[in-house]
């Protein structure tokens, strides 16, 4: 039997957006925090009541608000708010948003059921998709979005969740963006600068749009930036539909979707070292340090019982030791190489620590005995 919901006035709280994720320049309008809200009409029963009754599509509308409850089998990670609308083309969108409250990061798959006018399931349009941030940290947000063609669709809910031990560079990408809608496409613009000394690929920027009494209208997602070289910075444009584009005031729940990079540092002179640090853990300010021959960064642990962290640089000698210290101590750590890697694993405790990965380049001096004589 098809899950429907007549339309009848819906009632929502506001609901707050985390948006503890990369570095991130806003303005005033963003820090300030939304209040509260009173009963109120969905922008679907002010304005489009007429264009369900006539839609060719016959596509039942599901508002389906929510505040406190949660379609997670894991209570950390929930879906903290969902509406619909119909789009421009008669389509029926279900957005939303999932909030991680846990300590590791997750890779979220929606799911959302499509049945036909009988209440058969729809099997062509069964639908799973990731969050529009593929990986939401802890005490993020993230974005999602449904489009239907057609037929009656349930709730949204998390089919799958994964924790993943991604590793958070915070001073890699800068994200600079105005909160509040732009212009008569009452767009989400801003700019993206890579920060990092290495290329980044296929960036795009999301967010979720809200009306002025701080419902979720609509989930947009930037064009992709193919490639972000180092040290440039582009602007982004994202915009709502056009069934909702009139009633959008601000944009919330900003964030940053790219691939993986192969990450470098640089290490001066026109030379930079490979690296590949993995940890559930975010990380600030990588560098190297020519004065110990190191490589250093800042580092704090999602969890708060601490966490591993492996981390692979080349190696450039058979004789090269590297050895790790942790806030300027000898730290204890396991390495081993393979004759082009050096594999350095270690454990981090809870807080915020200074690390240090020392002769990444260099090979520690050999004794003058091992030389021999000195010819005379």
């Amino acid at each position: 039997m098809a899950n429907t919901v007549e339309i009848m006035p819906a009632l929502l709280k506001s609901l707050g957006c985390r948006n503890f994720h990369f570095a991130v320049q806003s303005t005033a309008a963003q820090q300030q925090e939304v209040p509260a809200l009173s009963i109120y009409k969905s922008l679907i029963m002010s304005n489009r009541v007429q264009i369900l009754a006539i839609t060719a599509l016959s596509i039942v509308v599901i508002l389906s608000f929510s505040t406190n409850a949660a379609f997670s089998a894991d209570d950390s990670v929930k879906i903290i708010a969902q509406s619909s609308f119909i789009d421009h083309e008669g389509k029926l969108n279900i957005v939303g948003t999932v909030r991680n409250t846990g300590a590791l990061p997750v890779q979220a798959i929606l799911g959302l059921e499509v049945q036909d006018e009988n209440g058969i399931r729809i099997e062509q349009q069964q639908q799973q998709q990731p969050t529009y941030g593929r990986i939401i940290r802890p005490l993020n947000d993230s974005p999602f979005k449904f489009v239907i063609n057609s037929g009656t669709a349930g709730h949204p809910f998390i089919a799958d969740l994964k924790e993943v031990e991604a590793t958070h560079t915070t001073d890699m990408v800068i994200l600079n963006y105005t909160s509040m809608a732009a212009g008569e496409e009452k767009a989400f613009v801003g700019t993206v600068k890579n920060n990092a000394p290495f290329d980044i690929y296929n960036i795009s920027v999301f967010a979720s749009a809200r009306s002025e009494n701080a419902t979720q209208l609509d989930s947009v997602r930037s064009s992709v930036i193919p490639v972000l070289k180092a040290g440039e910075e582009q602007a982004f444009v994202a915009v709502t539909d056009a069934a909702v584009k009139s009633s959008v005031y601000y944009y919330s729940c900003a964030g940053l979707d790219f691939d993986a990079p192969i990450t470098t540092v640089d290490a001066g002179g026109g030379k930079f070292i490979a690296y590949d640090l993995n940890a559930a853990a975010q990380v600030s300010a990588i560098r190297y340090e020519n004065e110990t021959d190191s490589m250093a960064f800042e580092i704090r642990p999602y969890s708060p019982s601490g966490g591993p962290v492996s981390l692979m640089i080349p190696q450039v000698s058979q004789e090269q030791t590297v050895t790790v210290t942790l806030d300027g101590k000898l730290y204890e750590s396991s390495t081993r190489q393979d004759g082009k890697t050096i594999y350095i694993d270690f454990f981090v405790p809870q807080g915020d620590h200074e690390v240090h990965i020392q002769r990444v380049t260099n090979t520690p001096e050999i004794p003058s005995a091992v030389l021999g004589p000195t010819a005379r």
